[in-house]
């Protein structure tokens, strides 16, 4: 454990976080699975008014005003991002199976994701945290992430009209109310999460 006590969930929390794939031994999988061309998806979630409440419980300067700088700029203080962008776009080709590698980073707030859009596509879960499924692939219709939880999907997309576009999105609700400094509600308390990305 690297960190000084306290230090990990703001720096966690903070953006201090990233994905290191351990590459399967060959022919550890069926070429149905490690032929699949893959994605990375690494979602963080970044709530500003919990951060700067940790942060002064820890007596820290670090975050300690970002709820309030973003509150003035009359931006979101429950901030995602998707590959350290705001809503990015992954393309995927039609009618082909791709392995997208999820991990996601926060430090109290639960994501359930689901696909919607104007493409009809299909999930299968392969592993959690790592470990491949017995019964692999299991149908799923969402992806339920906890912070620090990993999930490998297999998803397939078609559409009735091209392009089209389907997005990544959660409308899981914060496990606490979001506050800001001060104990007051934030301006996006109650409100669901944004999409994670296309």
């Amino acid at each position: 454990h690297p960190h000084h006590h306290h230090a990990t969930a703001l720096q966690a929390g903070g953006g201090a976080a990233g994905v290191l794939i351990v590459d399967d031994p060959p022919g550890y999988l069926p070429p149905e699975y490690s032929d699949m061309p893959e994605k990375i998806l690494f979602i963080s979630g970044h709530n500003l008014a919990s951060l700067a409440n940790i942060a002064a419980s820890a007596q820290s300067t670090l975050l300690e005003g970002a709820a309030t700088a973003a509150t003035g700029a009359g931006l979101a203080t429950n901030i995602f991002f998707a590959n350290g962008q705001v809503r990015p776009v992954l393309t995927l080709g039609s009618h082909t199976w791709h392995r997208i590698r999820m991990a996601y980073a926060a430090v109290e707030q639960g994501l359930q994701l689901r696909v919607v859009g104007d493409a009809t596509c299909a999930m299968k879960l392969l592993a959690k945290d790592g470990v491949y499924l017995p019964d692999m692939p299991r149908d799923i219709t969402s992806v339920l992430l906890f912070p620090g939880a990993r999930a490998d999907v297999a998803i397939s997309c078609t559409c009735a009209t091209y392009p089209c576009s389907a997005t990544l999105g959660s409308t899981a609700r914060r496990r606490l109310q979001e506050q800001a400094p001060g104990g007051k509600p934030g301006p996006g308390a109650g409100k669901p999460g944004p999409g994670a990305g296309k």
